[in-house]
């Protein structure tokens, strides 16, 4: 049988009542993937009934955190407030659940964070020029492990999701971090790549033990983020960026060093989340194509993980198939690959489209999420009906 979700928010459904949940089932779906720590953002709502634009709480999660637990942590989750004044959700839908109704999983945003960021400046990710990226907490930080660790813990054992889906446990790039984010340069890709690397102390320190020269690296990035800077217009100098990845820096041996151990951090925490989380709840990893670039190593993480859920946002329709059948085969044929499409506009313009992009995900995968409940108008949850079998 094929695992069909949806995304949603915990204010929606809320504002939504008792009647979301057989409306769901009614689709076909079969899971439902409630946000259970997210970030910060301002969120058109159509289909929500009550909160046309809402501001969600930064960096909050949406359940209780037990003191006991957090006791000794450096870094300690909140929960946002809507928590104490319209209830738990998750509680709610882990009752459901139980009463025959539908899955749940636990869509867990680890490292974007800047509520937290700004409460431990230590331990978020820095430019090659020591500026914090108070957005991003960094995965080689020990305290950044613990906290995301504690709440993995915290939630599986405590509700006994069906499966967590882990977002944002890599190092986050320089775009889509903060709000009213402002470039007057131009950015390319080399220059948002570069930009997006860590040099933090915690990074640093670990690339040395492993024989990186983390300081060369870091002064090459910063001389080549300096001469992008100091040109009247952007000019490429890396033309076979994104396709040759890493491997476009080859003229520079630290550097490239640096780029080859950074996947490090990120497999290690992953492998970490898999031990703190209760044997019974999938870990499920969301990556999308491109994610080397923010240290995933897909290979080196599936040992520690029990699937994939690949986002196929902005896929080509012709490019879906073969790059579920890519992660399909790294993964092998035991462990679960969802797909992640859109229900926005104009990436869905219709239920036919719709349905051609899951015909496509479907010949790999072994179900689908949708994006999104609550920011989509009602009547486009309709086209779901068209792309299940």
């Amino acid at each position: 049988m094929s695992d069909h979700a949806i995304w949603a928010y915990p204010w929606d459904l809320h504002d939504l009542g008792p009647a979301l949940l057989p409306r769901l089932r009614d689709l076909g779906l079969t899971h439902i993937s409630l946000a259970a720590s997210y970030h910060a953002g301002r969120f058109l709502q159509p289909g929500n009934p009550r909160r046309r634009v809402y501001f969600p709480q930064d960096g909050t999660v949406y359940y209780r955190p037990d003191p006991a637990r957090w006791q000794g942590h450096l870094i300690q989750p909140q929960a946002a407030d809507i928590v104490a004044t319209e209830g738990c959700q998750m509680t709610t839908l882990i009752r459901a659940r139980d009463h025959g109704g539908l899955a749940v999983s636990a869509w867990t945003v680890c490292l974007h964070n800047t509520r937290l960021g700004l409460l431990h400046p230590d331990h978020v990710t820095r430019t090659a020029h020591g500026d914090a990226n108070v957005y991003a907490l960094c995965p080689s930080s020990p305290a950044v492990i613990r906290y995301v660790t504690g709440l993995v813990s915290e939630i599986t054992e405590t509700f006994a999701p069906d499966r967590i889906e882990i977002e944002s446990s890599d190092f986050m790039g320089f775009s889509h971090g903060y709000h009213h984010e402002k470039d007057g340069l131009g950015l390319l890709t080399e220059d948002m790549f570069l930009l997006g690397l860590c040099f933090c102390a915690h990074c640093q320190t670990a690339a040395q033990a492993a024989g990186v020269d983390a300081g060369a690296a870091r002064r090459t990035t910063a001389d080549l983020l300096d001469a992008a800077f100091a040109r009247a217009l952007p000019a490429a100098q890396f033309a076979d960026l994104p396709p040759q990845g890493s491997a476009a820096f080859a003229a520079y041996p630290a550097l490239t060093a640096y780029l080859a151990w950074r996947s490090t951090p990120v497999t290690r925490l992953m492998a970490a989340i898999r031990a703190a989380a209760a044997p019974a709840t999938q870990v499920l990893l969301i990556d999308a194509e491109g994610s080397a670039s923010t240290g995933v190593n897909l290979p080196d993480i599936i040992p520690h993980i029990d699937g994939v859920l690949h986002c196929a946002y902005h896929t080509a329709q012709d490019r879906i198939a073969p790059l579920m059948a890519q992660t399909r085969s790294l993964l092998g044929p035991d462990k679960s690959l969802i797909a992640g499409l859109l229900l926005t506009y104009p990436a869905a313009t219709g239920p036919d489209h719709l349905a051609a992009r899951a015909t496509q995900a479907l010949l790999h995968a072994d179900g689908l999420n949708f994006y999104n409940l609550g920011l989509v108008p009602p009547a486009r949850l309709d086209w779901i009906k068209a792309c299940l079998p």
